[in-house]
């Protein structure tokens, strides 16, 4: 089985994918290929985001390209302990820029294809992306040939793509100090703070990505629910079809 064979599949519809893949699984067994027939009778169906995600290889191949390129320059500068100053703003200003033109077309083919647009869906588009672009070899070459088979998350290195730098703060006046009391019950203070706002934080991250789950989840279901309508009522259409030709052919005999 070759890659190109699922970069096609994953070039369907949402809607298709299923047939397109069971088709694709009969063809390789027919030409004896039974463990390709399982790689492929092993995908899921993919996502609105994951679909749209696949499809900037075909329609915005130049920004994918402009998103690998300036995390390799990202990448590069975290290794050799060089990520601050003017070539780091420079290379995540170049990777904001191709995030957000590949969102925009991923929402462009979103509205074409009548599927879901929102912003959970573009995050979603947007993490994916993130990921895969920062991901090993395999994961950059499914995203630069539109075959990724899963939504990704970005975590560590990957989740400063798009992350804005912030400038250096200024040289903090000289001020009278404080008596020292005083001063590490402040800092004690603002460190429970700081730590009861990060759990409220997490907390709220981690309900809104159930609720994104519990929504994308959904979706497929009632996407799939769809295609089966649509395949049962083309099946009773083709019937009736048939069965008013046979009719006609027995009014014809007698």
């Amino acid at each position: 089985m070759k890659s190109g064979e699922i970069g096609e599949l994953f070039a369907k519809p949402p809607v298709e994918f299923t047939a397109a893949r069971n088709a694709l699984a009969k063809e390789l067994r027919g030409k004896g290929d039974e463990e390709g027939a399982k790689r492929v009778l092993a995908l899921r169906r993919p996502t609105a985001a994951l679909w749209a995600a696949n499809q900037l290889a075909r329609r915005n191949e130049d920004d994918v390209a402009a998103l690998l390129e300036s995390t390799d320059r990202m990448r590069k500068m975290q290794a050799r302990g060089t990520g601050a100053g003017d070539d780091l703003r420079e290379a995540m200003g170049e990777q904001r820029a191709a995030l957000t033109r590949l969102e925009t077309a991923a929402e462009a083919a979103l509205r074409e294809a009548g599927l879901s647009v929102s912003p959970a869906v573009l995050r979603t588009v947007q993490r994916t992306l993130q990921a895969a672009a920062s991901g090993d070899e395999d994961l950059r070459a499914a995203l630069e040939e539109g075959r990724l088979e899963s939504e990704l998350e970005p975590s560590g290195f990957e989740a400063l793509l798009g992350v804005a730098p912030r400038p250096s703060a200024p040289a903090p006046r000289k001020q009278a100090k404080e008596p020292a009391a005083r001063s590490k019950a402040q800092e004690r203070k603002e460190a429970a703070e700081a730590k009861r706002r990060e759990k409220e934080a997490a907390k709220e991250a981690a309900r809104r990505q159930r609720e994104i789950e519990a929504a994308e989840a959904l979706v497929q279901k009632l996407e799939e629910k769809s295609a089966e309508a649509d395949r049962a009522a083309n099946e009773a259409r083709d019937r009736a079809r048939e069965a008013r030709t046979k009719l006609h052919e027995l009014r014809a005999r007698s």
